[in-house]
Parts: C-alpha cells; sequence; structure tokens
C-alpha cells in the first residue's frame, strides 16, 4: 500500500511537471523551426542561401518563396547592444537564450562557425551581422559576403501533401475485389 502511495505521488509529481514544461523551439517539418519565445519561423537550414553581400541577401529574403510563404526576410538586431550577450536580436538570443551555435546547432541544419548579415542597415557602408562561432553582434562592410539565413513573423505550417479521399480509396478497393472474385470464377 504504501509503494503504490509513493509511485502514484512520484508520477503525479513527474506529470505535473513534465506538462508544465515548455520548449521553446519547435520542429514544424518540412525544414521549418518555429521559436515561440520571439514568435518567429526559421529555416532549418542555416546555410541554403550560402553567403552574399548585404544587398544581395536582403533582395533574396525579399524574393525568397519558401513553402507558400513570400514575406520571409534576414533577423532582426537590437542596434543598442553590440558584442556578446545580446539577447535582444533574433539571432542574439537564437544563440545566448536557445544555446544554438556552430557547435551546438540544435534543431538546425549546417549552422556556420562564422557571420550572418542581419536585417538592419546601420548606415550607408555598413550593416549589422552575428557571429554563430563566438556569439558577437556589431556592424559589417555591407560589400563582404557573409551567410544568410530567413526568418519569418508567426509560426508556419510546412505544406500539406494532399490525402486521396476516403470514398475513393473504398471504391478503389472494392472494384479491385470485385475483379479478384470474377477472375477466380472463371
Amino acid at each position: 500500500m504504501k509503494r503504490a502511495t509513493i509511485f502514484f505521488t512520484t508520477m503525479l509529481f513527474l506529470l505535473i511537471f513534465a506538462h508544465s514544461a515548455k520548449a521553446a523551439l519547435q520542429d514544424l517539418g518540412g525544414g521549418l523551426i518555429y521559436d515561440d519565445d520571439s514568435g518567429i519561423t526559421w529555416m532549418q537550414n542555416a546555410n541554403y542561401a550560402g553567403t552574399m553581400t548585404w544587398d544581395e541577401a536582403v533582395a533574396w529574403a525579399d524574393n525568397l518563396f519558401f513553402h507558400g510563404y513570400n514575406d520571409w526576410r534576414l533577423p532582426d538586431t537590437d542596434t543598442s547592444c553590440s558584442g556578446k550577450g545580446c539577447t535582444g536580436s533574433d539571432m542574439g538570443h537564437l544563440y545566448t537564450d536557445e544555446g544554438i551555435s556552430s557547435n551546438s546547432p540544435g534543431l538546425f541544419t549546417d549552422v556556420k562557425p562564422n557571420i550572418y548579415w542581419s536585417a538592419i542597415e546601420d548606415n550607408l557602408n555598413e550593416s549589422w551581422r552575428f557571429n554563430f562561432k563566438y556569439g558577437t553582434q556589431g556592424t559589417s562592410d555591407k560589400s563582404q559576403k557573409r551567410y544568410v539565413w530567413a526568418v519569418r513573423k508567426g509560426k508556419s505550417s510546412p505544406p500539406v501533401v494532399p490525402e486521396p479521399i476516403s470514398s475513393l480509396l473504398f471504391i478503389t478497393g472494392g472494384a479491385t475485389l470485385a475483379v479478384r472474385r470474377y477472375r477466380e470464377k472463371m
């Protein structure tokens, strides 16, 4: 009796805490990762497009059509912080709060130990960027080739593969059985 009470109390305790746990990053399938802390969807492949200048990166993200969505952009940056520990930016949050880096990519693939462009322009010659090896953010010359990683606002659903209509499957199966029985009788 005492063992059963301890067992059920332990199970109840585990269920209460397991239910309240909340994963910030969710694999939505189809190459999409949702960050429910930031409310944005990331492309799972951090090296989907390779390297580009900042102007090329912005144009690429503006014209990206991926899984039915055309509102992709480069990640935002909090320009009030430079260096390490900048959690106000999309990439800074991913690195500092979620522990995503080139050495520890988590749910992501191909996170490079290098610099990624941000959407935020600093001046005519420089734009903000983030380094996934060291977790630092700052500015770089826009003509430099850097990696690009697309995000979009909100929770995105991967495309759904159309499912055959159940009645069509039922009719096809029934017709197949009828043909088999007809052939067996001959």
